[in-house]
């Protein structure tokens, strides 16, 4: 799940990169997969290790192949955390409908564009949409496209 959550955002991978610590993220690799760490950053120091190398490992890691689901993971969980107001508000929107996110299969439309509606007065398109993608919320995937990436208004009820 977290490859193919990043995969779907790729476009905005750059923008993702730019929340995450890489000296904090090199640490988290050495404590959970060594034979990972040691193929990408044996012999760097952690402060000289930036997004550039990430970005490159990132390609060979995530956008290709099977993919390493503990890097995207710990992607991820950079991005919610720096992200953090714009999660919660998004936790706090889906909690409201179901308050086990988990136990969600799909959330109706009308839910969607009420929660999506609420999130651009405070938060750029893109970064809802990196939001919505890399914690799976469970919007149609249509009405993410048609809202988030081409900046359609939410239709409106006569």
């Amino acid at each position: 799940m977290p490859i193919e959550s990043l995969r779907s955002c790729e476009a905005q991978f750059d923008a993702i990169l730019r929340h995450v610590n890489p000296k904090r993220l090199v640490a988290e690799i050495f404590k959970a997969d060594k034979g990972f760490h040691y193929r990408y950053f044996k012999g760097y120091r952690p402060e000289k290790i930036g997004r550039g190398r990430l970005r490159r490992i990132a390609q060979k890691e995530i956008f290709s192949g099977d993919g390493h689901e503990l890097f995207a993971n710990l992607i991820i969980v950079h991005w919610n955390e720096a992200s953090q107001r714009l999660y919660h508000e998004m936790l706090t929107h889906v909690q409201a409908i179901n308050e086990d996110v988990e136990a969600i299969e799909a959330i109706e439309d009308g839910d969607a564009h009420r929660i999506i509606d609420d999130l651009l007065e405070r938060h750029h398109a893109d970064d809802v949409y990196v939001c919505v993608q890399l914690n799976g919320v469970r919007f149609d995937e249509a009405l993410v496209t048609s809202r988030l990436v081409t900046g359609e208004d939410a239709p409106t009820s006569d």
